[in-house]
């Protein structure tokens, strides 16, 4: 097969990869609202090397460092299958001085997690002896929470959806010792949408809203990795916040229009800040057939304090304080930490497999119905194969245990709502990685 046939296999499996991820929807399942899965040659590993691995063109995607020591021009397309469940059981809920008069649900409540596809395309061209051109197309922030229109919280959220779509390019420069410096932009799409139920505040009665946002905003991304000696690779990387300036609006449904008081739709603006991370891991060859990796990566969720969504008039006429909303978060830094291990069979057969634990940034205090996140930890393996000199194909498989979350609310007006949410995750992931 020529080269020219062979880029527009890539060139058309990684646009129909582009498309897939502009359409689809995010789910989280690492902590906060991040969407980890950007390789499925990492997610065999649970994402050990993922600041150290040159595998394939979808390993450079954390790190761009990796992408001045790839030796040839390579291209990668997959896409990961996650199915979350998350049930919340021991379900209290009462009405407020506002929701006295509702009826609300208890005890139990099925699943409100989404499942989601996450597609993800990465390229690598080699330039010169010296430089290396990279890109990267993932996913990395991501949420949809969905509940029924009765649950017992409807007052504190109801569904909740985050989409993103990040675009890295990396100019990456290698030296003659084995170190190898990345730099690069991020260019971030994001779109969000919140809804909950909204109280009549002149009699019984409710409604709902909706309100939602997008905006395309920028950051930047640098890494190192380096062979220090033969077989044992350093490798050290940051990821940039990116502030969003949302622009949309607040929409209310026919229900809320027609309450005593009514709601009035508005424009709607919103500063969102997806955060800052570092990454930094070792690698080494233990001899021609294992290698071991390890990863931690620290991300500071600090960003994810407040979360106001400003109005352009007032929502209720009478209602002075009805130009704006918020939801407290008060989200802290969290930790991530994997170890893995690579086992090349043959010729044409490798295995991975490793572990990892997840730390939630989010607080008792402030967990939410939007997202009840807790504690994870990460069991995965994964399989290569080499179909071709020219291409290979890797699957990786991940389950998720969480820790039980806890949620307990409390308003005087939306009244008090308290559930213990029990969740885990599957997660199959895909590869097809092709080199020239």
């Amino acid at each position: 097969m020529s080269k020219f046939t062979k880029g527009c296999l890539w060139g058309a499996a990684s646009g129909t990869a582009l498309l897939c991820a502009l359409a689809s929807v995010g789910t989280a399942h690492a902590s906060g609202f991040q969407v980890r899965e950007t390789s499925g040659t990492l997610q065999g590993s649970s994402y050990a090397g993922m600041s150290t691995l040159t595998t394939d063109a979808s390993t450079m995607g954390n790190n761009p460092g990796s992408v001045g020591l790839y030796e040839e021009t390579t291209y990668s397309v997959g896409g990961s299958i996650i199915r979350p469940v998350a049930k919340a059981r021991n379900i209290s809920a009462k009405g407020g001085a506002r929701t006295n008069t509702q009826t609300f649900n208890q005890g139990s409540y099925k699943d409100m997690a989404q499942d989601a596809f996450v597609p993800n395309t990465h390229a690598v061209w080699k330039l010169n002896e010296k430089f290396n051109l990279g890109i990267s197309i993932t996913s990395p922030w991501g949420l949809v929470t969905d509940y029924e229109p009765d649950f017992g919280g409807r007052f504190y959220g109801t569904t909740s959806s985050i989409k993103t779509i990040n675009i890295k390019p990396v100019l990456a420069y290698r030296f003659d010792n084995g170190l190898s410096v990345g730099l690069g932009p991020q260019i971030q799409q994001m779109d969000a949408a919140l809804s909950k139920s909204v109280t009549n505040l002149a009699g019984s009665g409710e409604g709902n809203s909706e309100v939602s946002g997008d905006s395309v905003d920028f950051g930047w991304t640098t890494g190192i990795n380096w062979e220090v000696i033969e077989g044992t690779r350093v490798g050290v990387a940051y990821n940039s916040e990116v502030k969003h300036d949302l622009k949309g609006k607040i929409d209310f449904d026919s229900a809320a229009e027609s309450l005593t008081l009514a709601y009035i739709d508005r424009n709607a603006t919103a500063e969102v800040i997806t955060p800052e991370s570092f990454t930094f891991g070792v690698s080494h060859d233990l001899s021609d057939k294992w290698t071991v990796m390890a990863d931690a990566q620290w991300t500071n969720w600090n960003s994810i304090d407040t979360l106001t969504f400003n109005f352009d008039g007032r929502t209720l006429a009478s209602v002075a304080s009805s130009t704006s909303s918020s939801d407290e978060f008060k989200w802290g830094s969290a930790w991530f930490g994997a170890l893995g291990t690579q086992y090349q069979y043959d010729e044409n057969w490798a295995f991975t497999g490793g572990l990892a634990f997840d730390e939630t940034p989010v607080k008792d205090k402030y967990r939410s119905v939007r997202l009840p996140d807790s504690n994870r930890y990460w069991v995965s393996v994964g399989a290569q194969y080499k179909v071709a000199d020219w291409v290979d194909v890797n699957l990786g498989y991940t389950h998720i245990f969480a820790h039980t979350a806890e949620v307990n609310l409390s308003d005087e007006n939306l009244g008090n709502y308290s559930a213990a949410y029990d969740a885990h995750v599957d997660i199959i992931a895909l590869q097809a990685n092709f080199k020239f």
